[in-house]
């Protein structure tokens, strides 16, 4: 099993717990993955290869290297998992993930994703063949022994993909990518370089003394910031990631971007 180095540590967990051989290569180092590829081929030629990766990764925001990362699995018999958790809702046609948006969804082995992200609610999902999803509701543990999810909770996503679906589902996308643009606006140096906003996940650099200090300057503007144990879990240090919904307005905006700014 080979897996991108941010991927979630779901992700990693996961991997390390399969009991497969497990190889990480340099985020969206496709030369890496390449040659990791090259040695699973080498050493385990009959077996069962699989690439792990998330489609917008959770704490950079940024996407993987889809198209190139497909053609690179398929050169050396893989197969991939992709992992949409936080492309659903905000990326592709209606919101269907960055699979959909490149034109890969019918390249991917296994997609999965949650539903506890744009969909507000709770539990996740897995898309596959036939076999691979017989394969999971009778041999995988963390499923057979699992509670099914409430009627509620079930009725709860349904509605939601509906709305995902919906024209004011559409809307809501929109509001979000000028909400986005507003942002890169603001704070033009966070995107130097040539970098471009790719998802609601947006990464600021912040330097390890000074992000105890933007915290309590956020606390006192009425700016939500979470505590430093999930940048300290999962992400660089002296890094912060600003996450922004189509809900805020445009002042809500500029007034984050002044603290930040400060």
């Amino acid at each position: 099993m080979i897996l991108d180095k941010l991927c979630h540590a779901s992700l990693i967990d996961g991997a390390k717990l399969s009991g497969a051989a497990v190889r990480v290569f340099p985020h969206n180092h496709l030369g890496k993955l390449e040659s990791h590829l090259k040695w699973a081929r080498e050493h385990y030629p009959d077996g069962r290869v699989i690439v792990v990766t998330e489609s917008v990764f959770s704490m950079d925001g940024d996407w993987a290297s889809l198209p190139e990362i497909v053609e690179i699995k398929n050169r050396y018999d893989a197969m991939l998992l992709l992992d949409e958790a936080h492309a659903v809702g905000v990326v592709g046609d209606h919101g269907r993930g960055l699979a959909d948006q490149l034109g890969l969804a019918g390249k991917i082995d296994v997609q999965m994703g949650t539903l506890s992200k744009a969909l507000g609610v709770s539990g996740g999902y897995i898309c596959g063949g036939r076999r691979l999803i017989d394969l999971v509701i009778n041999r995988a543990r963390s499923f057979v022994y699992s509670t099914a999810p409430s009627p509620a909770v079930a009725a709860a996503a349904t509605a939601g993909v509906e709305f995902l679906m919906s024209p004011v589902g559409e809307r809501r996308r929109q509001q979000l990518r000028s909400n986005l643009t507003l942002f890169a606006e603001e704070l033009p140096h966070v995107l130097a370089g040539g970098k471009k906003i790719q998802s609601a996940i947006i990464p600021i650099i912040v330097g390890t003394q000074k992000r105890r200090w933007k915290r309590r300057s956020c606390s006192r503007r009425r700016v939500f910031c979470a505590g430093d144990s999930v940048s300290d879990r999962g992400a660089r240090r002296g890094t912060a990631a600003v996450t922004l919904s189509a809900r805020h307005t445009a002042k809500q905006i500029s007034g984050l971007c002044a603290v930040l700014r400060g």
